[in-house]
């Protein structure tokens, strides 16, 4: 019986857009502490500023043994978009700075996801909604806004569609 030679695939001769396909699935905190680095096209690819329309920072909230800063490497990620982003998901680690810091690197976010994050004051979830007027999806899990904030959201942003909250803490 003659056993078949299995022929070796190059994946680096795979197109950019099948690649592009992949590492989405991957996530912005896996493409900016390992794939970027595999090679010089996957380096190339993860700087394509439509690899970044989606930004997932996904994480399981245990910051204090994580060895990377969360915030900047966000920062990062919004920095590779160009003003080309459309949504995001911050989990844990969302602070004023941050959002002031997105919305003045664009204003076409079309979603919105917090969770979890206590650093989000009224006062910088109202600047930063003021400033996203296509904002149509907005989802809020564990933080705690006023009854005034999201009144306020809801006035600020004509086109929103979906506004969900998730164990919401209200204040006032």
């Amino acid at each position: 019986m003659k056993r078949k030679r299995k022929i070796a695939r190059n994946w680096l001769e795979l197109p950019a857009e099948v690649m592009s396909t992949i590492m989405l699935k991957l996530g912005a905190i896996e493409i900016l502490t390992s794939a970027q680095f595999v090679c010089s096209s996957w380096n190339k690819i993860c700087k394509d500023p439509s690899m970044w329309r989606v930004i997932d920072m996904h994480n399981l909230g245990d910051l204090h043994d994580m060895e990377y800063n969360l915030e900047i490497m966000c920062m990062h990620a919004v920095f590779r978009t160009r003003g080309q982003l459309d949504d995001i998901n911050i989990e844990y680690f969302g602070t004023d700075d941050l959002l002031r810091y997105i919305t003045r690197s664009t204003n076409q976010l079309r979603r919105l996801r917090i969770a979890v994050c206590y650093d989000i004051s009224d006062k910088g979830l109202t600047k930063a909604v003021l400033k996203l007027p296509l904002l149509e999806h907005l989802e809020i899990f564990l933080c705690s806004f006023s009854a005034k904030t999201l009144k306020m959201v809801g006035q600020c942003c004509p086109l929103l569609k979906t506004l969900k909250l998730n164990n919401q803490f209200c204040k006032g």
